[in-house]
């Protein structure tokens, strides 16, 4: 299961080097596909059963979890590395028949506000060449992150309005783990998402959930409101903004900002966002695919 190689010094600022290409490197997802689904409890029947493709294909969002394993195999992030930004478009449905071949490059490394932070990009293509997605993650080393107290730095709470039937999901550890288990920290002992006691070290009050899994969230209710359009054409532009804690209870809703003429079709963009039980945002951000025009 581990994608990095053990002994490896774990990635820093300085070590990054800019714009070299990585890879080819292979997600293993045939071996993950069936844990993260459970991770997520994401039910729908194309992701399991025959697709409008033949095959079940995957959920779009797991080319997230894919470009951190990725870069867990370039050197591990050190523990409590925080993904902060995550960026997602779709050129093909994510066949679960087929391979998942990443390339990739660090397109940026950065000090701002007195902390450190870099992006990396990856397309992934199958094992014919066809690209199937990209994403980009950008996150912020632990040396440089303090844990947030929002009495001390409150967060203004914008009105939102859900236009959607919401999706709602209590994290448990089992689920949490199960999510990250194949992580190189998970791998080591060394985990805020699977480890308790490594959280409460690092300042928090429990184990930490990965932002990604708010993004399963909504890229499932995209799934159900845009179907092909989403599997096949989704982007997805996520800020993770607030921490969720084992124990918390998320829901995902969406309101329609606009609609782009895109060709033949129409691309439908939505005002996307993950709240906890408390009604305060996690994860904000913008989603969208296709249907077709008229």
């Amino acid at each position: 299961m581990a994608s990095y190689h053990r002994g490896v010094t774990d990635l820093s600022h300085r070590s990054i080097e800019m714009n070299r290409e990585y890879g080819p490197w292979e997600y293993p997802w045939r071996e993950r596909i069936e844990r993260y689904l459970e991770a997520t409890e994401n039910g729908f029947p194309w992701h399991h059963d025959r697709s409008p493709w033949g095959p079940p294909v995957a959920p779009p969002a797991i080319l997230g979890n894919a470009t951190l394993r990725f870069i867990d195999s370039i050197a591990p992030v050190p523990p409590g590395t925080l993904h902060v930004k995550q960026e997602l478009e779709i050129t093909n449905a994510l066949r679960r028949d087929r391979e998942l071949i990443g390339y990739g490059s660090f397109l940026d490394k950065y000090e701002r506000r007195g902390r450190r932070w870099f992006v990396f990009s990856a397309r992934f293509r199958d094992g014919s060449g066809l690209l199937l997605g990209r994403s980009t993650v950008t996150m912020a080393f632990p040396e440089q992150v303090e844990t947030k107290d929002e009495a001390k730095e409150p967060r203004e709470e914008k009105p939102r309005k859900g236009q959607l039937k919401p999706i709602a999901r209590t994290l448990t550890q089992e689920k949490m783990t199960a999510y990250s288990e194949d992580s190189a920290n998970a791998l080591r002992g060394q985990s805020i998402h699977t480890n308790a006691a490594i959280a409460k070290a690092k300042g928090y009050p429990n184990s930490v959930a990965q932002g990604l899994m708010s993004a399963d969230y909504i890229s499932e209710l995209m799934t159900g409101v845009l179907e092909q359009g989403w599997l096949l054409h989704g982007r997805l532009s996520l800020a993770f903004v607030r921490a969720a804690f084992c124990g918390d209870t998320l829901t995902a809703n969406a309101a329609l900002r606009e609609k782009a003429d895109e060709g033949a079709f129409i691309r439908q963009i939505y005002d996307v966002w993950c709240e906890n039980q408390d009604g305060k945002a996690v994860t904000v951000g913008t989603a969208s695919g296709v249907v077709a025009a008229g």
